[in-house]
């Protein structure tokens, strides 16, 4: 894979979507430290192709993490918009992510349910059993699914579905089996990664372009930054 000059890659633009893999660790969104978000620079980039319009209205419907990596949809229209985000709500996105953790999973496949705590001062989130009840608590349960899929000599690859989609769930989710992804020191992590990324990638998409209704399943390449991902096979 040849390495982008931009924290970002366009995967797939048509009329009414932008699809993004987002190299770099900014935001999807403008948020309170004021750094430069990739929703704003993709609508100055609209605006110098002169697409006033689609960079007005260009609105993220979905969000990963700041420090994560990946494909990220982009509705270019507010019908655009209101379509998929009812299809990320009807559950009718199908979203599968790629993470490297420092640890085996104590079985090779498996289903996480968990409650969730999430800690606004700190931006942090705690995952508790299901059945734990206290005060603080997200309402509602969080659950992924998991599979180990390649290894390297000191760390393991899962492929995680989200049935949910919580903050900072995956990160959190895998930290409470003691299995915290490289990278992400604030859920247990060794040290950060060069590239200030953790190795946390939303690797496929898989949804219906918001007016045509055609299916569309887009693979994200991984961050050129970070050599370990070339140990990840994909079988």
């Amino acid at each position: 894979m040849e390495e982008t000059p931009e924290p970002w890659l366009i995967l797939h633009e048509d009329v009414d979507i932008l699809v993004v893999n987002k190299l770099s660790p900014l935001p999807v969104q403008a948020e309170k430290s004021g750094d430069p978000a990739l929703q704003d620079i993709l609508r100055a980039k609209l605006a110098e192709k002169g697409e006033a319009e689609a960079a007005k209205q260009l609105e993220a419907t979905h969000r990963i993490d700041r420090r994560a990596s990946g494909a990220v949809i982009f509705a270019k229209t507010r019908r655009s918009l209101e379509t998929l985000e009812a299809d990320f709500r009807e559950r009718h996105v199908a979203k599968r992510y790629v993470v490297c953790v420092e640890k085996e999973p104590p079985a090779a496949e498996g289903s996480l349910v968990n409650r969730l705590a999430w800690d606004r001062r700190r931006n942090i989130v705690k995952a508790y059993p299901a059945d734990f009840q206290a005060a603080g608590m997200e309402p509602g349960e969080a659950r992924l699914g998991y599979r180990l899929v390649s290894r390297s000599e000191r760390y393991f690859f899962l492929e995680v579905e989200l049935v949910t989609g919580r903050h900072h769930q995956i990160r959190a989710q895998l930290a409470a089996i003691a299995c915290p992804i490289r990278g992400d020191v604030k859920y247990g992590a060794r040290r950060t990664t060069r590239n200030g990324l953790i190795m946390l990638h939303a690797r496929k998409l898989e949804f219906v372009q918001p007016k045509t209704r055609e299916n569309l399943i887009i693979l994200a390449p991984f961050p050129a930054s970070e050599p370990l991902w070339a140990a990840f096979s994909e079988g």
